[in-house]
């Protein structure tokens, strides 16, 4: 734990918060009082996208919503989040079940997605928002400063597509429909208003169920 307060450069006033963000559900389920992630993952989402999108404002001060919206989900893409969590060594230190490890999930990246996030979060409450903040422009920095042409995911490729027609979203209802607590599954509904349309996908994750269901909204409008 030395090593890991060393690499995130913070040291944590209640360490129970920090204990509850590295706990992975598979070992809250075997010990009914013991906390985890998930809440301070959600809150950690909320706390780094503020972030994220506070900073793309001032960075780019001319660029309209579109092409902030792909910088925004590339910066806070699970792909992003799962390399930057190995930077500060999650991987060490996050607590699971032994049948979860068994299963390789001190480096499944969903699982270091969900504890970076709850890190955030853990340190928002320890502290408040600028030490939070502090956290993110640290380890974010090497891709704050690649300036590359602002990705196309699919969730921003569908908004930008509905908007040609109307100023009204797609609109998501995402709900866990299955699996286990330490392994949900997730079901995405996206519906297009204008079309009076409906598309359906699950995934593994909420952000990964919104992505899917958004891919099979695009193939219906974009044929090849």
């Amino acid at each position: 734990m030395k090593n890991f307060y060393h690499k995130i450069d913070y040291q944590f006033s209640d360490e129970k918060l920090l204990q509850e963000a590295l706990t992975h559900p598979s070992l809250s389920q075997e010990n009914k009082t013991c906390a985890n992630y998930q809440r301070l993952e959600f809150l950690g989402d909320k706390v780094l996208s503020l972030v994220i999108g506070e900073f793309l404002m001032k960075k780019y001060p001319t660029e309209m919503e579109g092409p902030l919206s792909r910088r925004h989900a590339a910066l806070v893409s699970g792909e992003t989040l799962a390399e930057i969590a190995l930077l500060v060594g999650l991987e060490e230190v996050l607590q699971i079940s032994f049948g979860e490890k068994k299963l390789g999930g001190k480096t499944n990246k969903r699982n270091l997605e969900n504890a970076l996030e709850a890190t955030i979060g853990a340190i928002y409450l320890d502290a408040n928002y600028d030490e939070a903040k502090k956290f993110i422009m640290k380890f974010w920095q090497t891709f704050f400063e690649k300036d590359v042409t602002p990705p196309k995911d699919p969730v921003s490729q569908l908004q930008e597509l509905v908007q040609i027609e109307t100023k009204q979203l797609p609109q998501y209802i995402t709900t866990q429909d299955g699996g286990v607590d330490h392994a949900p599954t997730f079901t995405s509904k996206v519906i297009i208003p204008i079309h009076n349309l409906e598309f359906l996908a699950t995934g593994k994750s909420k952000k990964e169920a919104q992505k899917e269901v958004a891919k099979v909204a695009l193939k219906y409008f974009i044929k090849d």
